[in-house]
């Protein structure tokens, strides 16, 4: 039995090995072994770059949360010649997270050493603990979100169970009448009975009710925000808290039963900034996502419920410590400037090299004698932007002369230092600090942050103060000077208590304080209580819109209430979905504050809550760094997370992301400004969707990458400069065969130098990508160098005042998903500028349906290794993917920065356009086929009858390409792709399909395999696709044919052109090119077909856009369209069969307007005639033309009936008799020709002659 179990362990081992054994081009790891007590794991490196000696991640599913031991052995050592940064990380665990009910950790690992080596081989042992896991909850949700990630998932799907149980407290307050108000400080406040009742009479509400039933609650976080402990420290939070916390307070006169004008009510409320009291120790909180805390007053509708008051504390009967001083704080930080523009560093003020800046803080009755203590923040800038931005800064603190502090660092994060302040140096009133920058370095200018100063203040009441007691395990008395006193204890949350004054002409209070805690009061008197003034009824306020079990939905989409009606088309479109409002989930996650976490608890509980818990999420809505708009100009509707200080970026992973870093549903933003945005790319989604354009278009994937040269200056950075390329080239080794590459590398198209430092341009690389983008691919994919609106130094795209490519890029609706492996394309979250990614996703019916880049800079290795893990995904098994976009690309999010910065723009539920039904039984005969032979493509299909299209592709050749770096000559290679040797469409009434196609004498006799790419589609939509890679040709016997193709010209409907023709401005001309031995539409040098433009005098290579007609491998078509300021067309074409016998031919045309209607080269022929004539006639419109004869004295003898006639030449054939039958006299005679239309009527008057 054990050995059957092994064996079944060791075949789903194999499994899995096939599915991770192509990884990476160069790393390549194998699961040798997976069972519920140990994984091996064996590491491949073969490095044909730096990156290939980079640490690597794999994410192992565990059975707990315990890290399991692990065993590694290195084999090989080897060294290296490449210059990388050493890395301390180590081959092991990294990090733990729990990702949808599933414990899981990230092993990390690194090939490298610190000795210039790299280890060759690695295997890693990893040993579970045994013991019986809980019964697993696993289900097809989790096979969903686990399977693509979890390198064991054959063993781990066992481990699967629920976080906590489908269970939530009934915490919903009881059902009445809500008042809603904001303060914006810790403090006293109180509210007037009479501000009550007035709101109260405004709306009609009923003023009977008891006091004493009143409730006051706040969010779970009192006030303050929880984004920044949950997304920065990353603070385990294994459940979603409660909304709503009820807050005691006191009311004056409540025992009557009766809120009366005189009655007043007063409680402890925090604002969103304030100290908190954190292990034991006194910390201020700065809240970087809100400016005002919401609270709630409820008056509930059954008036015999009681609300939470303030509750007094027992007296302390015997305090032998009388002390009569405390310990205080006071901050100062006031937020102006971002630096960084990004991220959550908020500074004040600059200090330039050798500039000082002072500080005031006013200090309360200090003790005297006592020192103080002090720490002060700053942030680190630069005047002018370094590259590695290490400017060297060094801060000197004083007070009244005397140095305090002083403090260096060299970066632009956050840098905070502590001192102490002597006895002799605190005074009551203001204190003034300086800080100096004494750095040697002009290029210093960091900001001032914060100074938090604390020390020992005597207790003398001038208006509400607080204190902290600096006992422990005793019982004190405090004494304070100062009548009619109210002391609270505020140290714990949401549970102040009353101190009983034990005077009230010179106030004293005992106290007991309990051991290793630190206890915090407030003193106050009621006559000096803040008031709130500003009061908001909510009427029919409802707590569970979304935080109900009675909802469920695959996809949801999240945006302001105003953004709901114009996405509603996308949201039907969508099936099982829901529209979930940002004011909503405030109300019901996080109390009515604007905390960003809100949108992650609300999420997170829809998983655990939902009876169907969505896997999608839509952000609607643009977002930037500003949360709190400091600046004035922030437009920040759904907000993202900003990620640190220092090395700072943004991220929507962290809002779907419930228990760390690594997220756990797929997500997807459009940033959306205003309706009509969210109403155009609802449209255009849909649209795509709904009516997608079938072709090959779907099957081919564009792979762009930067050049080698700039702006690499450095001998040392050439690699990084040829990495593009070569990282491009192994995408394209993930591809299947099926799937046409396309690629676009700058190295291998000419420069365009305008003079300028950064002058040199690639137009024709530019071109060529407008080109394929208008022709259709499936998947546009960016390796190289750019900023947030430009790829390449050379400008391969640019968006700027001056160019705008965004305006060239022309999809016809067939819309790419967008790729860009490059720095900041997708920098979304900065004010008043916006990305080429944003202007893409946002471009109404056009530009992309999707667009997957980076939101700040990434590392080379970063970049390409996240690539590799998502093209490997698209294509698992050799198949394409039928998940959703964005669950493809968060089933390869691993948690790792440069995971994070790779953000979809668009919608996440939309499923990329490579169709995923694959053909496997195609073949061509014969196998081997000889030049102008005729080859037939065989296959069976699902489907009965159908539609379908093939290419026929040469084999791919090596090209070397040769450039100067400095004044030494390099080279790169890469796999250039083959010329299209046939493209056909064929229509399949039955299973059994074949289609033929004939072999050009332009072909490469390689020992690689030429391929045929297929689809077909039903009229039902279903769509397949396959293809046939063993294609091999030679020679065939010399042809007979001497002669060229056919080329005409002709109308959409048919009607054949001639020299001298009229058309209208909107006509297409068709130009129609046939040969018994097909079209050579290789393009091979000297041999393509091409059109010029005698008007513009511009020739085009049209070899790639001419397609065969359906069924056909004799005769096609191109279509041309002329531009719309013409008023001839004057074309020259010259084209090819695939024997290379050549033909050219002309026309010129004239173009008329519309529906304009003239008559012209008006005949007849003979003339004069003996038996018969005919009419002939030109036409500019369709019309209804009549021709009527008459004597030179006007007798009309004969009426030729009203006919329509199309456009163009017509003929009209008449007999020279009379309307009796009888034949007409010799002699002349006039005709008269009228032609109408719906706009015009004309006419021609001309003469004849009948000579018999």
């Amino acid at each position: 039995m054990q050995l059957k179990n092994f064996n079944h362990f060791r075949l789903v081992a194999l499994l899995i090995l096939q599915l991770f054994q192509n990884l990476f081009s160069q790393q390549s790891y194998q699961v040798s072994l997976s069972t519920t007590s140990e994984l091996f794991i064996n590491v491949n490196i073969n490095p044909e770059s730096h990156q290939d000696i980079k640490p690597f991640d794999i994410l192992v599913g565990l059975p707990d949360n315990t890290l399991p031991k692990i065993e590694i052995k290195k084999y090989e050592e080897k060294g290296h010649n490449y210059k990388i940064v050493q890395s301390n990380l180590k081959t092991g665990w990294s990090y733990n997270q729990k990702i949808n009910d599933l414990n899981t950790a990230t092993l990390t690992i690194n090939p490298a050493t610190e000795r210039q080596t790299y280890f060759k081989s690695i295997t890693i042992k990893v040993f579970f603990d045994s013991k019986a896991p809980i019964k697993s909850n696993y289900s097809a949700r989790h096979e969903y979100l686990l399977a693509p990630k979890i390198i064991n998932w054959n063993v781990a799907k066992k481990w699967v169970r629920p976080k906590y149980s489908n269970k939530e407290s009934n915490d919903n307050p009881p059902e009445g009448r809500w008042i809603r108000f904001s303060i914006s400080k810790d403090d006293i406040y109180r509210i007037d009975g009479e501000l009550i009742n007035s709101k109260l009479n405004e709306v009609g509400a009923s003023l009977n009710f008891d006091p004493r039933s009143i409730m006051l609650f706040s969010s779970q976080s009192f006030g303050r925000d929880k984004t920044f402990d949950l997304t920065q420290k990353l603070i385990s939070e294994t459940s979603v808290p409660t909304n709503l916390s009820q807050i005691p307070l006191t009311i004056i006169g409540e025992s009557d039963g009766n809120l009366s004008n005189q009655d007043y009510l007063f409680f402890y409320a925090r604002g969103p900034s304030g100290f908190n009291i954190e292990n034991n120790n006194v910390k201020w909180h700065q809240n970087l996502y809100f400016t005002k805390s919401e609270y709630w007053l409820l008056i509930p509708n059954d008036s015999s419920i009681r609300g939470k008051r303030i509750a007094t504390d027992n007296i302390i009967e015997d305090g032998p410590l009388q002390l009569g001083f405390g310990l205080t704080y006071r901050h100062y930080e006031i937020d102006k400037i971002n630096p960084q523009e990004s991220g959550l560093a908020w500074g004040n003020q600059i200090i330039s090299t050798g500039a000082s800046y002072i500080e005031e803080i006013e200090l309360d009755h200090p003790l005297q004698n006592t020192s103080g203590n002090a720490t002060f923040g700053m942030i680190g800038n630069e005047k002018l932007s370094t590259r590695y931005k290490n400017t060297n800064h060094r801060i000197r603190v004083s007070k009244d002369g005397a140095n305090l502090s002083e403090v260096s660092w060299s970066n632009i994060g956050m840098k905070s230092s502590s001192f102490n302040i002597p006895s002799e140096l605190i005074q009551k009133g203001l204190n003034k600090f300086m800080f100096t920058n004494e750095s040697e370095n002009i290029n210093s200018e960091p900001f001032f942050d914060f100074l938090t100063v604390s020390y020992q203040r005597e207790l003398i009441y001038d208006g509400t103060f607080e204190f902290f007691s600096t006992l422990q395990s005793s019982d004190a008395t405090y004494n304070i000077a100062g009548k009619d006193l109210i002391v609270w204890n505020i140290s714990k949350k949401y549970k102040p208590v009353n101190i009983p004054v034990l005077s009230s002409d010179n106030t004293y209070f005992r106290v007991s304080i309990p051991p290793d805690t630190l206890q915090r009061f407030v003193v106050f008197k009621s006559s000096n209580i803040e008031k709130v003034e500003d009061l908001s009824i909510v009427n029919d306020k409802k707590w569970d819109i979304l935080r109900s079990k009675n909802n469920s939905a695959d996809h949801i989409i999240i945006g302001p209430e105003a953004f709901k009606d114009a996405v509603n088309r996308l949201l039907n479109h969508r099936g099982k979905s829901i529209y979930a409002s940002l004011e909503n989930i405030y109300n019901e996650f996080s109390g009515g504050n604007k905390d960003p976490i809100a949108i992650r608890y609300f999420l997170n509980w829809t998983q655990n809550f939902w009876s169907t818990p969505p896997l999608t999420v839509l952000f609607l809505g643009d977002a930037d760094y500003d949360y709190r708009n400091i600046t004035g100009q922030s437009k920040l509707i759904t907000p993202t997370i900003q990620i640190g200080t220092l090395n700072t970026y943004s991220s929507d992973d962290r809002l779907v992301a419930f228990n760390g870093k690594i997220p756990e549903m797929a997500s997807g933003r459009f940033p959306a400004r205003n309706e009509e945005e969210v109403r155009n790319f609802s449209d255009k989604i849909v649209e795509f969707e709904t009516n997608m354009q079938q072709g090959l278009w779907t099957q081919k994937i564009t792979l762009v990458a930067d050049d080698p040269l700039r702006p690499e200056k450095e001998a040392f950075e050439l690699s990084t400069g040829k990495s593009h390329t070569l990282n491009s080239e192994k995408i394209f080794k993930l591809i299947p065969d099926y799937v046409e590459v396309d690629k676009l590398y700058l190295v291998d198209f000419p420069d365009s130098n305008d003079g300028t430092p950064f002058g040199v341009t690639k137009p024709d690389a530019t071109q060529r990508l407008f080109d394929i983008i208008n022709k259709g691919t499936s998947i546009i994919n960016y390796i190289g160098h750019g900023n947030s609106t430009q790829w390449a130094q050379e400008k391969l795209l640019l968006i700027n005042d001056k160019r705008d490519d965004i305006e060239s890029i022309k999809t016809n609706m067939k819309l790419p998903i967008w790729i860009a492996g490059t720095c900041n394309w997708g920098h979304f979250d900065s004010i008043n500028n916006e990305s080429f990614a944003e202007q893409l996703i946002r471009t109404p019916m056009d530009g992309a349906s999707a667009v997957i880049s980076t939101t700040r800079g990434i590392s080379v290795t970063g970049n390409i290794q996240f690539l590799l893990r998502l093209f490997n995904k698209i294509f698992e098994d050799g198949e394409s993917s039928s998940l959703e976009l964005g669950s493809i690309l968060q089933s390869v999010k691993n948690g790792s920065s440069e995971s994070e910065l790779f953000h979809l723009f668009g919608d996440p539920a939309m499923k990329i356009t490579l169709p995923h039904n694959i053909i496997n039984d195609a073949i061509v005969t014969p196998d081997t086929i000889s030049t102008l032979e005729v080859g037939t493509l065989s296959f069976n299909s699902p489907m009965e009858s159908g539609l379908g299209n093939f290419v026929l592709q040469d084999p791919n050749k090596e090209k070397e390409v040769s450039f100067f770096y400095g004044s030494k000559m390099e080279t790169i290679s890469f796999q250039e792709k083959g010329s299209d040797l046939f493209k056909g469409k064929f229509k399949f009434s039955s299973a059994q399909i074949e289609s033929h196609f004939r072999i050009p004498k332009d072909v490469s006799f390689s020992s690689n395999p030429a391929k045929i790419r297929f689809n077909i589609k039903s009229t039902k939509s279903d769509n397949y696709i396959g293809s046939v890679s063993n294609i091999f040709f030679k020679p065939g016997p010399p042809s007979i044919d001497i002669k060229g193709p056919l080329i005409v010209f002709e109308t959409e409907k048919g009607r054949i052109l001639r020299n001298g023709d009229h058309i209208n401005q909107n006509t297409t001309v068709i130009i129609r090119i046939s040969d018994p031995n097909g079209i050579n539409i290789t393009g091979k040098k000297g041999h393509e077909i091409k059109i010029k433009d005698l008007v513009s005098n511009q020739e085009s290579d049209i070899s790639q856009l001419f397609k065969y007609d359906i069924n056909s491998i004799t005769s096609g078509t191109y279509n041309y369209k002329h531009s719309d300021n013409q008023s001839s067309i004057n074309l020259h074409v010259h084209a090819w069969d695939n024997a290379n016998n050549p033909t050219e031919s002309s026309i010129q045309l004239s173009l008329v307007e519309d529906n304009l209607l003239t008559l012209k080269s008006v005949l007849n022929y003979p003339n004069p005639f003996i038996e018969s004539t005919q009419f002939t006639f030109e036409l500019t419109s369709a019309a209804e033309v009549e021709i009527m004869v008459y004597t030179l004295g006007g007798l009309r003898v004969h009426t030729i009936g009203s006919n329509y006639f199309e456009q163009g030449y017509n003929r009209v054939s008449w007999d020279g008799r009379d309307s009796y039958g009888q034949l007409l006299s010799n002699g002349a005679y006039i005709y008269q020709i009228k032609a109408k239309n719906d706009l015009t009527k004309v006419n021609h008057i001309g003469r004849l002659a009948i000579i018999r």
